[in-house]
């Protein structure tokens, strides 16, 4: 009976604290986003106050070229593929078609594929350039390659 009291109690601790700290960061998140009600004049949203005559500042606009770079689906794209090989690297991997000497190079080559990708859509503001695209993809098609002739 003591040990059923004893459960009970830590139980209802654990969940209080659950439900506190859940409470305690949505709170938080609130007022991350501006949804704070304490703003520089009180209100709750600001520039509805007759005191404040101020215009909320417009979000910023991208302004980079489509016909330059598209948007992320390329870089999703380029590491899907890296997946994918990684998947196909393991499985020969484990089938004993792979050694693990060419099983190192090959993953060395992926991760310098993917450390490309990323570096590349970094300093585009997460676009990849259509030369950039293209150079990614030839090299994930010869990490393929090495892959399937591999045996």
């Amino acid at each position: 009976m003591l040990s059923l009291i004893k459960t009970s109690a830590i139980a209802a601790l654990t969940l209080s604290l659950a439900a506190g700290s859940a409470f305690a960061a949505e709170h938080h998140g609130h007022e991350d986003r501006g949804m704070s009600s304490s703003g520089g004049n009180g209100a709750y949203y600001p520039g509805i106050s007759n005191e404040d005559d101020s215009m909320p500042l417009a979000a910023p606009v991208d302004q980079t070229t489509a016909s330059i770079a598209v948007r992320t689906p390329r870089l999703s794209n380029i590491l899907g593929e890296l997946r994918a090989a990684n998947h196909r690297m393991d499985v020969k991997r484990s089938e004993g078609e792979l050694n693990a000497v060419a099983f190192n190079r090959m993953r060395r080559e992926e991760a310098d594929i993917r450390a490309r990708a990323v570096r590349v859509a970094d300093l585009h503001g997460g676009m990849i350039p259509n030369r950039s695209y293209a150079q990614l993809q030839k090299d994930v098609r010869r990490l393929d390659w090495n892959i399937a002739r591999s045996t």
